[in-house]
């Protein structure tokens, strides 16, 4: 990539050098009308190059990989580089007035337009992706630097606000939906920004042009010989002053520009822009002085170096900023995609006339070589389809992984999410290649996990979720570069989502293979591969018990966790694994076990694990994680309030009242929308620690679970992760409710008719049609409650 960067910057100094020879050429044509005719043509092409890159630009405006370039905005970024090139010819035309006072309000306006394009790209791309979620918020660890970017970028999207505003006729206010990572900044806004930075110039140039003291006209010097130059009554100062306008935009667009968490570099500019800076910094050494030298005697000469000089700032930007994007992006994955097909055309007619076993020895042997202008590509893809999920354009970064995997295809198709790879492709892949195939197809089957969570009826999205997942799998089980990696991590996250897949989709096991089959040679397999490598090994055993419990194998799942609890160190680990997977299924396992012990009667094994988990795993997790803590608190609430004991119970209460319930009524609507659950949970709770008898809010509890209206999918999501079903834990709550003293007689009969009404619902989630029941222990529980509802509701 360096290199790259150093040959373009070559090119760019040696179209500079041409451009410095072509003056001294043009510059010793005799006569105005042939150097004017000359100087002309040569600016006219340069003006034609810089328009056609426009024109390209905007042309590859919908290419993906080109996108979050913007290339609208580049477009008009090359466009106004073009004004200013032509305008440049007015140098040359010094006899009238009318050319006197144009050429410098459309050079400076142009340039200080390139450098507001500049800001408003750089601030746009920001706000979308960059990871902060205000930019008036503040941190410690920002240095006065960042403190400063953080500002500007701050100003800037006010701007945009306004502009909004504005635009809306006042609908919508200024102040509101400017934070979060995905905020929709259009190509609007961006410009907006960029015209109203640019208004000062503006001012300037109107000034310059309407007030006759100030405007540059022309004046004869020599009258015999004809020599005309320009000039302005107020002397240089508008001109400084509008080259000080000219400059601020870029040293603001260099601000920006700089390093910021969650914008990577490939999106940030100020290499390229200090690049171009400093070619023209040399460029006005070599022109400026000259320029001085010469004076006003040779006006041919004069009017090509103040060309150059503005040239010299205008086509290294062009260049660097724009002609390099669309290169690059063209090019390199086309150029990449040539070499494969030329190579694997190649292979594939000398298998096809033949194919020894040599000719598969070399790969199975694992020493097939990657090809880095593919792994190049395949690179620089995955960072904008990274950006593309990172803005929450999940379609367009489906579409770049499927780009990313056409690279690796041996026959020159593109990639199919149906056909996948053929055997033949997986041993053409080098450790490299390898595990850049195995990471996309991860990413791949989350990204349809995404779309198939948005819409449940997207059937094409579910099958692809599940396929790229046993893809992965498949591949980096078979392939010969798996030898060659001394890190195998990059395929631990599909485990982990196929167990994820497994406990909550229903799919087809490969092979004929029974689902209980499928997965524990599945969790056998994660198991073999975190061999030595402690925190992942820690989950590989969590997904083992987590497979015995789903097929009701819990005595084998608690000697597992017994394993895995040997190892698992919370302060070490959980962190870890929460970065890594998301989640930390360890402590949700060690948790869950809590009321498996209690259920097979081992009662005093479940309370120490009970304090256990309560003192070390519960401090690991972050205060905002409720989903988590209530995933853990769940069955620890359980055994303690089955323990009969009124100070159990009270324990239990205060321990989901401080770590769930609080937190998830001050987050309100914010709140993960499973946290809804906290009610029936409290009430249980609240039931079992006033010893039957009433307390405060008892009325309003008694309402609510008259009259909730529960989504469906929390029926079956309780099942997977507290083996118990939703409806059950219900009917439960309004048990305990009917139970309480303070209860009158028709709340009572409406909480009983309303237990059984939801353990109907429980019959259906547990039971399957042929009468097998689906978690053993979730049905026991049923049976408690029903039996306990029916006496109830029985006449005395």
């Amino acid at each position: 990539m360096k290199a790259s960067k150093q040959h373009h910057r070559y090119i760019a100094a040696g179209g500079l050098a041409l451009l410095v020879a072509l003056a001294a050429i043009i510059g010793s044509v005799d006569g105005t009308t042939s150097f004017r005719v000359c100087f002309g043509a040569l600016l006219f092409m340069i003006c034609v190059g810089q328009l056609k890159l426009a024109v390209d630009l905007y042309k590859h405006r919908n290419n993906l990989l080109l996108q979050l370039f913007q290339p609208d905005s580049l477009s008009l970024f090359v466009a106004a580089g073009a004004i200013a090139t032509i305008a440049s010819f007015l140098f040359a035309v010094s006899e009238y007035d009318a050319t006197c006072a144009l050429r410098q309000p459309i050079i400076l306006t142009s340039i200080t337009f390139m450098g507001n394009l500049l800001i408003g790209r750089a601030w746009r791309i920001g706000s979308i992706i960059s990871s902060t979620t205000t930019f008036a918020s503040s941190s410690d660890d920002i240095d006065a630097v960042g403190m400063a970017r953080l500002k500007v970028m701050n100003v800037l999207s006010t701007l945009s606000q306004v502009g909004r505003y504005v635009r809306s006729c006042g609908r919508e206010k200024i102040g509101t939906n400017n934070s979060g990572i995905r905020r929709a900044i259009t190509f609007a806004d961006s410009i907006f920004v960029a015209v109203v930075l640019l208004i000062p110039q503006l001012v300037l140039q109107i000034i310059n042009l309407s007030v006759p003291g100030v405007r540059m006209g022309s004046v004869e010097i020599l009258e015999d010989e004809g020599h005309y130059i320009c000039e302005s009554r107020a002397g240089p100062y508008v001109l400084i002053v509008g080259i000080v306008l000219a400059a601020i935009p870029f040293v603001i667009s260099l601000l920006i520009n700089i390093k910021s968490k969650g914008v990577p570099d490939k999106f940030r500019e100020l290499d390229d822009i200090v690049a171009s800076m400093a070619s023209s910094f040399w460029m006005l050494l070599a022109t400026l002085p000259t320029v001085g030298m010469i004076g006003q005697t040779q006006p041919n000469a004069r009017a090509y170096l103040m060309a150059a000089s503005v040239l010299s700032f205008v086509l290294p930007l062009s260049y660097n900023i724009a002609q390099t994007r669309l290169q690059n992006v063209t090019m390199s994955t086309g150029l990449a995609r040539g070499k494969a097909n030329n190579k694997q055309g190649a292979s594939i007619q000398t298998k096809s006339s033949t194919r020894t076993s040599s000719d598969l020895s070399s790969s199975r042997d694992g020493q097939v070589q990657d090809d880095p202008q593919i792994l190049q590509a395949a690179e620089e893809t995955a960072v904008m389809g990274k950006m593309f999920g990172t803005m929450g354009s999940t379609s367009k970064a489906v579409a770049m992984n499927r780009d990313i995997l056409t690279l690796f295809k041996v026959e020159g198709d593109d990639y199919s999410w149906e056909a996948g790879f053929t055997l033949s492709e997986v041993h053409s892949l080098g450790p490299k290649s390898l595990k850049v195939v195995v990471k996309t197809l991860i990413g791949s089957s989350k990204l349809w996990h995404s779309i198939f969570q948005s819409n449940p009826d997207n059937e094409e999205a579910k099958r692809r979720d599940i396929k790229c997942c046993m893809d992965a799998l498949d591949i980096f089980n078979i392939a010969p570069a798996k030898k060659q990696l001394s890190d195998r991590s990059v395929i631990f996250p599909a485990y982990s989502f196929m167990n994820c897949i497994a406990k909550t989709m229903t799919y087809v096991p490969p092979n004929n293979m029974s689902q209980e089959e499928f997965e524990k040679t599945l969790a056998e397999n994660f198991v073999k591969e975190t061999h030595y490598q402690q925190y992942h090994q820690c989950r590989a055993l969590a997904f083992q018990a987590d497979v015995m419990k789903r097929f009701g194998k819990y005595e084998d799942a608690l000697s597992v966790i017994d394993e895995m609890k040997s190892i698992y160190d919370p302060q070490l680990h959980s962190r870890v694994l929460v970065k890594e997977y998301v989640t930390d299924q360890c402590s949700d396992l060690v948790a869950a076990s809590t009321f498996w012990l209690h259920h097979f009667g081992r009662n005093e094994e479940a309370l120490r694990l009970c304090d256990q988990v309560i003192n070390t795993m519960l401090p690991e997790i972050e205060a905002t994680e409720l989903v988590t803590k209530s995933t853990i608190l769940g069955p620890i609430c359980r055994t303690l309030a089955n323990q009969r004991q009124t100070s159990a119970a009270e324990k239990a209460l205060e321990l989901f009242k401080t770590h769930v319930s609080d937190p998830a009524t001050l987050a309100g609507k914010k709140a993960h929308p499973s946290m809804s659950m906290c009610v029936p949970i409290m009430v249980i709770l609240k039931c079992c620690s006033s010893g039957g008898e009433p307390y405060a809010d008892l009325n309003t509890d008694v309402v609510y679970m008259l009259n909730r209206n529960d989504p469906a999918w929390f029926e079956t999501a309780y099942l997977t992760y507290a083996d118990a079903a939703w409806s059950t834990r219900c009917a439960e709550a309004c048990l305990c409710l009917a139970k309480m003293t303070g209860c009158n007689s028709q709340d009572s009969s409406a909480l009983v008719k309303e237990g059984l009404k939801c353990l109907k619902e429980s019959a259906k989630t547990l039971e399957k049609d042929d009468g097998t029941i689906v978690n053993h222990m979730a049905h026991s529980y049923y049976s408690q409650i029903l039996s306990e509802l029916e006496n109830l509701s029985s006449p005395v």
